[in-house]
């Protein structure tokens, strides 16, 4: 048989190795005491029967391997006591093992009072016996009555152990009589003076000098006076702060026998929240004030509608526009209520008000992002963009467009206009141009008929004059068939096709073929693209750059034309992205100053005199005309007596719209 030793005499093992029940431990079923042990984690290990009967467990309640902690909660399921607090009572009574041995009183539930001994071993595990309490009431009523209190005792330290808060009791000469674990908790840089019959003020002033208060900067002995102040009278809670950062909420009350009553409140946590609640409070009332800054001093008025159309916000800038009162306007009123007042002021003639009510109400247009005028009776026009934000609601902003209205009208009309002279001018010149021809016709007849039949008998002045008579009628026609290319730019204008430049150059040299003979001229050129374009008037446009190139040679040098091109880049439009190709037409004729590059592309100016080099000044006229309308962009540069180079950007692509122009 094995055993153990301890000062109480030989604790025999429950059972052999065979699990058999020894002898010693059936005498112990004999005795009038019960017994159990349990090992260093408090798991029981063998108990006598005694045990079981004094302690009130059923067969189904206690088996070996249980837990100390569980058989107290079974214990102490019969007691008239909260889940908490049966919870506080194990963990104190578990927790008192590490410091010796217990002793105590304990009301079974089959009404039975025991008296309960946990010893612990030097192994850890523990002894626990149980002896049954007699009270005989006729011996002696203060016995019984001391008994009865020792319960009631040891029953309300269970549950002030059991309670969250810190509790005390000072008598009449403030010397401490009760408290729980939790207060000492609360107080720990005084922990070692908590202990029954300590004076508060004693303790107090030790834990001030042991910094356990923070006094914002008070003295030790202000402390302390405010301190006793408030314990001398009792009654409203306050809040300190100890040393390490915690946060305590105490209350005090009198007792009947002159003593004092406390409950200490860990509200640490409670604190913090309510820093953070105050600094986010701060954040927000700040960031609130920004807002309302920057919406009163928005230029558009600005609203906020819920879900359900009623007004969260608006800024002053609203308000002053439709001349609303701020006692009127304010949140919480619906948006049909708004109009209604709006109306009532007079901001709408009593159509448009008819048709700003209906949109109010179309839940539709509140869907979207839309975007209003409001003509308003004062002549005013508002433009009203509604936004609807996620979850419903929505925001709208109003901004007053009177003036910008005003400014679209009169360029509408401007444009209006300045189509129509337009339209009048390409019809003048067309007509006029085109009904010059026949006198002309007839001036050139006769002028040859003079010449034919009467030439030989004319003076010489005469000749002289039929010969500038007949130069004169060259040039008018030349300018009239000039005007005429120029006008049918746009009168004439074909739709817009696939044009390959290399064909369109091979027809100018073709076409060019005897002037290039008699000036030696040589046309060079590489792959060229293919564009949108309008054929006939490609073909004019480098006819007429590379005859200007040909006329304004050097004498005695041969012109050369180099054309090049590159594919120059993608830009931006209204109407998306378009991709351009830059064409080159570099001479090496007399070239021009670059002062006067703006010049030579203005209907009739000419950088030479007439006797120098022949034509009209409309060719390179025409040639801007016909690149802004393949919608690109046509410029020069030159250098005196090195030559120039016209550079020509031009869409790849023209839009479909335009295909008909």
């Amino acid at each position: 048989m094995n055993t153990r030793t301890s000062n109480s005499g030989v604790t025999p093992d429950p059972a052999d190795s065979d699990g058999q029940k020894t002898p010693d431990w059936e005498m112990l079923n004999a005795i009038d005491a019960g017994v159990a042990v349990f090992d260093p984690e408090l798991n029981l290990v063998s108990f006598n029967r005694k045990y079981k009967e004094l302690c009130g467990y059923h067969d189904s309640e206690l088996r070996e391997g249980l837990n100390l902690r569980e058989l107290i909660r079974i214990s102490m399921s019969g007691q008239s006591l909260e889940h908490d607090e049966i919870e506080q009572a194990i963990k104190t009574s578990t927790t008192r093992l590490l410091h010796g041995k217990q002793n105590f009183n304990f009301r079974t539930r089959n009404g039975n009072t025991i008296t309960i001994s946990r010893n612990p071993r030097p192994d850890g595990s523990v002894v626990e016996t149980v002896h049954n309490l007699h009270l005989e009431l006729g011996n002696s009523d203060v016995s019984a009555l001391e008994h009865i209190a020792r319960l009631a005792h040891t029953r309300m330290m269970l549950a002030l152990d059991a309670i969250g808060d810190g509790f005390v009791v000072y008598d009449a000469n403030d010397c401490l009589t009760v408290y729980n674990q939790q207060f000492v908790e609360l107080n720990p840089h005084i922990s070692d003076l908590i202990k029954p019959g300590a004076h508060y003020a004693t303790m107090l002033r030790t834990g001030i000098s042991r910094n356990g208060l923070r006094g914002n900067g008070q003295s030790e002995e202000e402390i302390f006076e405010q301190e006793m102040e408030r314990h001398r009278n009792p009654g409203v809670a306050y809040e300190r702060q100890l040393q390490d950062g915690r946060w305590i909420r105490i209350m005090e009350k009198p007792t009947e026998d002159g003593g004092t009553a406390g409950i200490r409140t860990d509200i640490t946590e409670l604190k913090n929240r309510e820093l953070e609640v105050a600094k986010i409070s701060g954040e927000l009332t700040a960031t609130s004030s920004h807002l309302d800054t920057a919406l009163n001093n928005m230029v558009q008025g600005l609203c906020m509608f819920d879900a359900e159309q009623r007004l969260i916000l608006c800024n002053r800038q609203y308000r002053e526009m439709y001349g609303f009162s701020p006692e009127k306007v304010k949140p919480g009123m619906l948006l049909s209520d708004i109009m209604k007042y709006s109306i009532s002021l007079g901001n709408y003639r009593d159509e448009d008000a008819e048709l700003a009510l209906k949109a109010r109400h179309n839940p539709n247009r509140l869907a979207h992002r839309t975007t209003i005028k409001q003509y308003l009776r004062d002549g005013r026009v508002m433009a009203v963009m509604n936004q609807p934000m996620e979850g419903g609601g929505s925001i709208a902003t109003y901004q007053d467009i009177t003036k910008l209205e005003r400014h679209e009208e009169r360029l509408r009309a401007y444009n209006n206009q300045l189509a129509r002279s337009n339209k009048e001018l390409q019809e003048f010149a067309y007509v006029a141009s085109h009904d010059l021809q026949e006198p002309l016709r007839k001036i050139e007849a006769f002028g040859d008929r003079l010449v034919k039949k009467h030439g030989e008998s004319l003076p010489d002045e005469g000749k002289v004059f039929v010969e500038r008579m007949q130069n004169a009628s060259f040039r008018m026609r030349e300018l009239i068939n000039d005007l005429l290319g120029y006008s049918r730019v746009t009168t004439n204008a074909k739709p817009f096709e696939k044009v390959s430049l290399c064909h369109v150059i091979e027809g100018v040299k073709s076409d060019l073929q005897i002037q290039l003979q008699e000036t030696g001229g040589e046309i060079a050129f590489d792959e060229l693209p293919t564009l949108d374009a309008d054929p006939i008037q490609m073909r004019q446009l480098f006819q007429n750059l590379i005859s200007n190139a040909l006329k304004f040679r050097k004498p005695d040098i041969k012109p050369v034309i180099n054309i090049s091109a590159e594919d120059h880049s993608v830009k931006s439009t209204s109407k998306g992205e378009v991709r351009y190709w830059r064409i080159k037409l570099a001479d090496n004729g007399i070239g021009f100053d670059n002062q006067y590059k703006d010049q030579i592309f203005t209907i009739f100016q000419r950088l030479h005199g007439r006797l120098e080099y022949g034509g009209t000044g409309i060719g390179l006229a025409t040639c801007r005309k016909i690149v802004e309308r393949h919608n690109g962009v046509i410029d020069a540069d030159g250098t005196p007596d090195v030559g120039a180079t016209f550079i020509i950007d031009l869409p790849v692509e023209q839009e479909k719209s335009e295909y008909l122009q």
